[in-house]
């Protein structure tokens, strides 16, 4: 399998680590605007200059140079990136969201079937040990038909500030809503668990805290410049050189802010750039709270709580089904599965040491199912477009319910 890359960020540098461990498999080009991502790429996979693109367009008309394409560019150009990369012959793998609106994300779907193309989406949540093994339990049978299913994502406030008040994803648009952009992982696996067509939506949230009006009194418009930082949970010098850059931390989110930090360069960009702002004056519009309602066919209903007030990052779930519950978070990883009239057990799900590549080993379990599908190991990944457009539907539906006062909504057909 040969691969390409359009956007070596964080997560298209992430996945060519996660593919270069994967015997058979190797990067034949990359496309990035910024040159020193470019040339990073290009340095650490040995590729020739003809083979590293700062133009999309001129990557694209260079043809088919391999299998795949991972498509991993900002939010809002996904659509045009994929169609683009579908038109040279690529599959793609697309980071999530697919797109900004459901349109979009039809048309990529439409074009993919019209081509004969594969599409997988980073749903990767579903590869998961901990989410794995509950799809395992349930269709075991044991446990009856889902009655009620809560799952909460705890944002953490440390990852809401850096992520959607102060980063790429604060402002929709260009963005997707926080509930696409942030969640459609979740609304993906309550789709997965259900295994039914969504019915009905209805979602409320807000922006509630993140605004000037809730800015401390003597506070500055930056970090650098505030006399009252000291005792701010949200200052950008603890958070990313005190916190991280100190105790030798230069990946994910330090890296964010320049391609070799160090403690100069994350300095500069503190003082000028946007993680360096004051998260109450950041002009955001991302809600910092929502909650979305769902029925299934069936009977099934489900909700989702998305907060950015969380001191960690994961996710807790509660299933109750007709003859059994189980539930858990992602911080121990145990999950408590319980059949009524009978004994309770544990599930250990601590199982991977691929912690490094995040989403509880999730994403180096997609990619390395991915490449098992080129090298004739699979036919069928978990993640392709027609598994992942549920759970974008739902996320539309609440997103336009939300801005409606709540009301009831139908997802798109598909």
């Amino acid at each position: 399998m040969n691969y390409t890359i359009i956007g070596f960020g964080g997560r298209g540098s992430l996945y060519a680590q996660l593919f270069s461990r994967i015997g058979g498999v190797k990067l034949a080009a990359v496309c990035e605007i910024i040159p020193e991502r470019l040339e990073k790429a290009g340095r650490l996979y040995g590729l020739p200059k003809d083979k590293l693109f700062l133009s999309d367009k001129e990557f694209a008309s260079a043809g088919k140079l391999g299998d795949l394409c991972i498509v991993s560019t900002q939010d809002g150009q996904h659509k045009e990136h994929a169609l683009m990369m579908l038109g040279a012959g690529y599959d793609l793998l697309l980071e999530k969201p697919i797109a900004t609106n459901f349109g979009d994300c039809q048309d990529i779907s439409d074009k993919a079937k019209a081509l004969n193309r594969r599409v997988f989406v980073c749903h990767v949540l579903r590869y998961a040990p901990f989410f794995s093994v509950i799809k395992r339990e349930l269709e075991s049978g044991a446990y009856g038909r889902i009655a009620v299913l809560n799952l909460t994502e705890n944002i953490a406030y440390w990852h809401f500030a850096h992520s959607y008040v102060r980063g790429s994803w604060s402002a929709v648009p260009p963005s997707a809503p926080m509930i696409i952009a942030k969640t459609c992982h979740d609304l993906d696996i309550i789709s997965w668990f259900m295994g039914a067509e969504c019915k009905s939506v209805s979602s409320v949230g807000s922006l509630g805290f993140f605004m000037e009006e809730n800015a401390p009194e003597g506070s500055s418009d930056r970090c650098f410049s505030c006399a009252v930082r000291a005792d701010c949970p949200y200052d950008a010098e603890r958070f990313y050189i005190t916190e991280r850059l100190d105790k030798g931390h230069t990946v994910w989110p330090v890296a964010v802010l320049c391609e070799v930090p160090t403690r100069e360069r994350v300095e500069d960009a503190l003082k000028i750039g946007p993680y360096g702002r004051c998260v109450w004056r950041c002009g955001n519009n991302a809600v910092d709270r929502q909650t979305v309602n769902m029925e299934f066919k069936g009977g099934a209903i489900a909700n989702l709580t998305a907060t950015a007030f969380s001191k960690d990052c994961y996710r807790e779930i509660h299933i109750h089904c007709e003859k059994g519950e189980i539930f858990g978070d992602m911080i121990d990883n145990i999950l408590t599965c319980s059949v009524y009239g009978k004994e309770s057990k544990t599930i250990d799900v601590n199982e991977t040491d691929d912690s490094f590549a995040g989403h509880g080993g999730g994403d180096a379990k997609m990619v390395a199912d991915v490449a098992a599908v080129y090298g004739g190991r699979s036919c069928v990944a978990l993640t392709t477009i027609e598994n992942s457009m549920q759970s974008h539907a739902i996320g539309f539906a609440a997103e336009e319910s939300r801005q409606n006062g709540g009301k009831l909504v139908t997802p798109f057909k598909l």
